[in-house]
């Protein structure tokens, strides 16, 4: 019944287009998200994912941790660190430069500043308001057809861990935006290796994610998310719990294997 209420609710956004899917639980926007992080340049990749990087390396190196580990936590090798992601517009590969700019003025905002932030920590509350304006904007101007995504922002790293009654809890950081996320990372503290692999590895996970949206609606997944390795968590207890899923999630010697 709950694949039946999944399936529906994405039936009704793909025909009427209608927002009836939480975005981190759609498959449209999960990839969208996995295949912004593409368009990154290294540069700015580092800068939004380099504390994760980080946070999973401090777990094979002696390195000191961007977030600690909330006390609750009595394995720390069963985290799972969490990152919630915002798409926004990418306004030059859009076409849409100068209007940005004279809307910006507008709103007297300063668009080269702007166009440069990615954290919610740099902006405050009145500005991130006006940029949240600015942006409906901007979207209501342009064509919808002609729109390219790029990252807008994300969040700090949420952590969660089995707690002493067995439940899975998390310890929510700061969110960039007061709106949901287009996608959440769910990791966990395997070795990262470099940031080019770790690109790779998000692009997996994301494709892991995606294939999994589409097995809780009771339906397999399109042929380039037929992957085998870890994607959403709450999924991959499913996958070992219930019968009803085919063997989705990561096994020993399987990872970027592709399912027949």
């Amino acid at each position: 019944m709950n694949q039946a209420r999944r399936f529906a609710k994405f039936h009704v956004y793909r025909k009427h287009g209608y927002d009836t899917v939480e975005h981190i639980e759609n498959p449209d926007y999960v990839d969208a998200v996995r295949r912004a992080i593409h368009t990154l340049s290294d540069e700015e990749f580092e800068d939004l994912f380099g504390p994760l990087h980080t946070q999973l390396r401090s777990h094979h190196e002696n390195i000191d941790r961007p977030v600690d580990l909330p006390a609750g936590v009595q394995k720390p090798d069963a985290v799972v660190y969490k990152l919630d992601i915002c798409l926004g517009v990418d306004i030059d590969d859009s076409g849409l430069t100068e209007q940005a700019r004279s809307l910006a003025q507008a709103h007297s905002l300063n668009y080269d500043d702007g166009s440069t932030t990615k954290t919610a920590a740099a902006v405050d509350d009145d500005q991130l308001d006006q940029w949240a304006e600015f942006g409906d904007h901007l979207t209501d101007l342009a064509d919808e057809d002609d729109l390219e995504l790029d990252i807008s922002a994300v969040s700090g790293i949420h952590v969660g861990f089995p707690n002493a009654r067995g439940e899975h809890e998390v310890v929510w950081a700061e969110r960039p935006l007061d709106r949901e996320p287009d996608a959440r990372l769910e990791l966990m503290p395997a070795e990262p290796g470099s940031f080019e692999a770790f690109r790779q590895y998000l692009d997996h996970h994301l494709r892991c994610q995606v294939r999994d949206c589409f097995a809780g609606m009771g339906l397999m997944p399109p042929e380039p998310y037929k992957v085998v390795g870890f994607g959403k968590f709450i999924y991959a207890r499913r996958y070992d719990h219930y019968d009803l899923y085919p063997q989705f999630h990561l096994r020993d010697g399987d990872h970027g294997a592709v399912i027949q």
